[in-house]
Protein backbone atom coordinates (compact mmCIF):
# COMPACT_ATOMS: atom_id res chain seq x y z
CA UNK A 1 0.00 0.00 0.00
CA UNK A 2 1.40 3.40 -0.92
CA UNK A 3 2.06 6.15 1.61
CA UNK A 4 -0.55 8.37 -0.04
CA UNK A 5 -3.27 5.76 0.32
CA UNK A 6 -2.34 5.09 3.95
CA UNK A 7 -2.53 8.81 4.68
CA UNK A 8 -5.96 9.13 3.05
CA UNK A 9 -7.23 6.09 4.94
CA UNK A 10 -5.99 7.65 8.17
CA UNK A 11 -7.83 10.92 7.37
CA UNK A 12 -11.05 9.03 6.63
CA UNK A 13 -10.74 6.95 9.80
CA UNK A 14 -10.12 9.99 12.01
CA UNK A 15 -12.97 11.91 10.37
CA UNK A 16 -15.33 8.99 10.84
CA UNK A 17 -14.21 8.60 14.45
CA UNK A 18 -14.86 12.24 15.32
CA UNK A 19 -18.24 12.09 13.56
CA UNK A 20 -19.24 9.02 15.56
CA UNK A 21 -18.16 10.66 18.82
CA UNK A 22 -20.36 13.69 18.11
CA UNK A 23 -23.23 11.49 16.95
CA UNK A 24 -23.07 9.43 20.14
CA UNK A 25 -23.72 12.49 22.31
CA UNK A 26 -26.79 13.35 20.27
CA UNK A 27 -28.04 9.76 20.41
CA UNK A 28 -27.54 9.50 24.18
CA UNK A 29 -29.68 12.57 24.75
CA UNK A 30 -32.43 11.52 22.36
CA UNK A 31 -32.35 14.47 20.00
CA UNK A 32 -30.26 17.46 19.13
CA UNK A 33 -33.05 19.92 19.94
CA UNK A 34 -33.18 19.10 23.65
CA UNK A 35 -29.39 19.18 23.87
CA UNK A 36 -29.23 22.59 22.20
CA UNK A 37 -32.06 23.94 24.35
CA UNK A 38 -30.22 22.97 27.53
CA UNK A 39 -26.87 24.33 26.39
CA UNK A 40 -28.10 27.48 24.64
CA UNK A 41 -26.69 29.77 27.35
CA UNK A 42 -23.25 28.18 27.04
CA UNK A 43 -23.35 28.36 23.24
CA UNK A 44 -24.05 32.10 23.42
CA UNK A 45 -20.71 32.59 25.20
CA UNK A 46 -18.68 31.01 22.40
CA UNK A 47 -18.37 34.00 20.00
CA UNK A 48 -16.81 36.36 22.62
CA UNK A 49 -14.48 33.58 23.77
CA UNK A 50 -13.35 32.86 20.22
CA UNK A 51 -12.84 36.55 19.50
CA UNK A 52 -10.73 36.96 22.64
CA UNK A 53 -8.68 33.87 21.87
CA UNK A 54 -7.93 35.14 18.37
CA UNK A 55 -7.23 38.79 19.16
CA UNK A 56 -5.61 39.11 22.58
CA UNK A 57 -2.36 37.23 21.85
CA UNK A 58 -1.86 39.19 18.64
CA UNK A 59 -2.36 42.48 20.47
CA UNK A 60 -0.30 41.81 23.58
CA UNK A 61 2.60 39.81 22.15
CA UNK A 62 3.50 41.79 19.04
CA UNK A 63 7.26 41.74 19.66
CA UNK A 64 9.67 39.55 21.62
CA UNK A 65 9.42 40.01 25.37
CA UNK A 66 12.97 41.41 25.56
CA UNK A 67 12.04 44.29 23.27
CA UNK A 68 8.49 44.95 24.47
CA UNK A 69 7.01 48.19 23.22
CA UNK A 70 3.24 48.50 23.11
CA UNK A 71 1.78 49.27 19.72
CA UNK A 72 -0.82 51.92 20.48
CA UNK A 73 -2.44 51.53 17.08
CA UNK A 74 -3.23 47.91 17.90
CA UNK A 75 -4.61 48.89 21.29
CA UNK A 76 -6.86 51.51 19.65
CA UNK A 77 -8.02 48.98 17.06
CA UNK A 78 -8.73 46.50 19.86
CA UNK A 79 -10.88 49.07 21.64
CA UNK A 80 -12.81 49.71 18.43
CA UNK A 81 -13.28 45.94 18.00
CA UNK A 82 -14.55 45.69 21.58
CA UNK A 83 -17.05 48.50 20.97
CA UNK A 84 -18.26 46.91 17.74
CA UNK A 85 -18.52 43.53 19.49
CA UNK A 86 -20.64 45.09 22.20
CA UNK A 87 -23.31 46.06 19.68
CA UNK A 88 -22.88 43.20 17.23
CA UNK A 89 -23.93 39.58 17.62
CA UNK A 90 -21.29 38.34 15.20
CA UNK A 91 -17.57 37.59 15.37
CA UNK A 92 -17.04 38.90 11.83
CA UNK A 93 -17.90 42.58 12.33
CA UNK A 94 -15.61 43.28 15.32
CA UNK A 95 -12.67 41.79 13.44
CA UNK A 96 -13.48 43.86 10.35
CA UNK A 97 -13.98 47.04 12.40
CA UNK A 98 -10.73 46.57 14.30
CA UNK A 99 -8.74 45.87 11.14
CA UNK A 100 -10.18 48.88 9.33
CA UNK A 101 -9.34 51.06 12.33
CA UNK A 102 -5.78 49.68 12.42
CA UNK A 103 -5.24 50.20 8.70
CA UNK A 104 -6.64 53.73 8.80
CA UNK A 105 -4.47 54.70 11.78
CA UNK A 106 -1.35 53.36 10.10
CA UNK A 107 -2.24 54.98 6.77
CA UNK A 108 -2.92 58.46 8.16
CA UNK A 109 -0.03 58.54 10.64
CA UNK A 110 2.56 56.99 8.37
Amino acid sequence: MSDNLQLWLLFVAVGLGTFLIRLSFIQFHGSAESLIARSKHILMLLPPAILAALCIPAIVFTRPLTDYQPDYYQWAAALVAILVARFSRSVFWPVVGGMICLWLLRYFTG
